[in-house]
């Protein structure tokens, strides 16, 4: 109602013979017993994802220390000097 005082708003009322969408939903069956609603939600370890390490953590420890992890291949060495010519 505070929204809507901010505009000049003019309601008018359909009779139930003219407005179809109201006419049709208050002819809609409701149950009587409707489903509680679930406190937890199954789903929600979904969208976890674990990280060990920072995918920049070896841009940044090349361009600090100018020395190349031991535990690399000589192609992700080239590729680690190549990408951190962008960072510097």
């Amino acid at each position: 109602m505070l929204l809507l005082q901010e505009f000049d708003v003019e309601i008018r009322d359909k009779r139930g013979c003219e407005n179809v969408v109201a006419d049709h939903l208050s002819r809609l069956v409701h149950e009587e017993d409707p489903l509680p609603i679930p406190e937890a939600f199954p789903d929600e370890q979904l969208l976890t994802i674990e990280v060990s390490e920072s995918w920049y953590a070896d841009i940044v420890s090349y361009i600090v220390s100018k020395q190349v992890p031991r535990t690399i291949t000589r192609h992700q060495c080239d590729k680690l000097k190549k990408m951190a010519r962008f960072y510097v």
